[in-house]
């Protein structure tokens, strides 16, 4: 379903204009019920939301006919709490599409995109972050900047303790299990980014130390 913007750019809620009209038997109004007592607030037809804690996206719901929760359709990143998103609903109040509504993330199409960061100054500024609050070196801390590796490929790396996606101009701890040049382990990662609230690595490992690999438990290789 395509809802119309507003004069400000963003999304008003409502159906499709000359769309189906919203559903009115019992089904409509039993999964009307569902979507209220799942996101408390929620009117059941297209609209902007935010994700909470609780929200069934972050959870347990799943895009009709997918068999698994998928993250974000368009950008490919999980929904995080906090995320504005972008609902949409069939006539009968079933929500059959969420993506990202927010300038970094501007997957709906109905918000303005943010303005592109120079690469040039995010790195300076997030390097200067970076020597504020050093960790040790056999920690591998990599500020995953665009065009990191880490971030490529259609399904973005996840962190191995949130399960979240790692996104750009983030820091994680890159798994040293083998720091073999050529080949350098299981690269499993985990946010280590204070600045933005994301301790996980930290959370995991509070002595900050890597012995063994976290996917196969084998003793840590030394470079």
């Amino acid at each position: 379903m395509t809802t119309p913007q507003s004069p400000d750019g963003t999304a008003t809620a409502g159906g499709t204009p000359g769309g189906p009209p919203p559903g009115t038997g019992v089904e409509a109004a039993f999964n009307l019920g569902l979507v209220q007592g799942k996101e408390p607030g929620s009117s059941g037809v297209d609209g902007p939301a935010p994700t909470r804690r609780e929200s069934p996206w972050v959870r347990t719901w799943r895009p009709p006919g997918a068999t698994r929760r998928l993250p974000c359709l368009v950008c490919g990143h999980t929904f995080r709490r906090g995320d504005q998103v972008y609902l949409r609903y069939d006539a009968d109040h079933r929500l059959v599409e969420v993506t990202h509504h927010m300038p970094q993330l501007p997957c709906s199409g109905l918000v303005q995109e943010a303005a592109q960061t120079d690469p040039r100054a995010a790195a300076d500024f997030f390097r200067g972050v970076d020597l504020g609050d050093p960790l040790p070196d056999e920690v591998h801390v990599t500020r995953l900047m665009p065009g990191d590796p880490v971030l490529s490929g259609p399904e973005h790396v996840r962190c191995f303790v949130c399960a979240h996606s790692l996104r750009p101009f983030e820091s994680a701890v890159i798994c040293p299990c083998d720091p073999d040049p050529v080949s350098p382990g299981c690269r499993t990662s985990a946010h280590q980014d204070p600045a933005r609230g994301l301790t996980c690595y930290e959370d995991w490992q509070p002595g900050l130390e890597v012995t063994r690999c976290p996917m196969n438990f084998q003793p840590r290789k030394r470079g």
